[in-house]
């Protein structure tokens, strides 16, 4: 029997799987497949928008080692550990607010599991239990570049529990100005929270301004539908190479 073979029957005996990551397969891995557009540098400007606890910082480190890291966490208790794991890492910095549509003040729902913290109401699908309020600055990142003079920002990853496109409305000069090269984006296709945008507002808003949808990656299933995912774009004036 194939060695191989032997240790993934082993793995799959407890409900787990492994594959070797094809790096010339679009789909496996989000970060890998940056790496096909974004050259690791100290000119190189990634965004982390909903940062939780730092988790995406890790895996931005692995693949772009020396470039220059935005972290953007609202929750002032998620937030503390984000500055501490961002203190760690050289070039990376770490911002207590959250981003929108327009510049404002709003009330984000503080969810026992906080990776479903949210600017908006639990949905019908929503789990956990938002357990009180607390009032949070929210910006636009047109204006935050425009104050921290970023004229282009590489990759945007943006998990906003449902909240994204209203992120992605406050870059709208940067979008329309070509200055976002990817943006990775998490999709729900259920109502994890109340008036989310839906994957096709999501898609015609990023399609009509210059995105190409690139990847999909691990499906979220419930019983029996797909519930969400995560899917890169890429800004075809930027990499005209996704069109080849």
């Amino acid at each position: 029997m194939n060695l191989n073979y032997f240790i993934r029957r082993q793995f799959q005996r407890f409900g787990l799987d492994i594959s070797r990551i094809d790096r010339t397969q679009l789909g496996q891995n989000p970060y890998v497949d940056m790496e096909r557009f974004v050259a690791d540098s100290p000119n190189t400007t990634l965004f982390d928008v909903g940062a939780n606890i730092g988790q995406t910082i890790e895996r931005y480190r692995l693949h772009f080692p020396t470039s220059k890291v935005y972290s953007f966490e609202p929750d002032p208790a998620t937030f503390r550990e984000l500055q501490a794991a961002a203190a760690k890492r050289k070039g990376v910095t770490a911002w207590n607010f959250a981003f929108g549509a327009k510049p404002s003040k709003a009330m984000l729902n503080i969810n026992k599991a906080t990776v479903m913290n949210s600017l908006l109401e639990l949905g019908e699908k929503g789990w956990g239990e938002v357990e009180k309020q607390t009032e949070v600055e929210v910006r636009t990142i047109d204006d935050f570049c425009r104050e921290q003079n970023i004229t282009r920002i590489d990759a945007l990853k943006s998990d906003t529990q449902g909240y994204d496109l209203e992120v992605f409305r406050g870059a709208e000069q940067m979008m329309r100005d070509n200055r976002i090269g990817l943006i990775l984006c998490e999709v729900n296709f259920v109502e994890f929270y109340r008036n989310e945008a839906t994957f096709d507002q999501i898609f015609r808003f990023l399609v009509d301004r210059n995105f190409v949808t690139t990847a999909f990656y691990r499906m979220h299933y419930g019983a029996n539908a797909v519930k969400f995912t995560d899917i890169l774009f890429v800004n075809k004036v930027l990499h005209p190479e996704v069109l080849e």
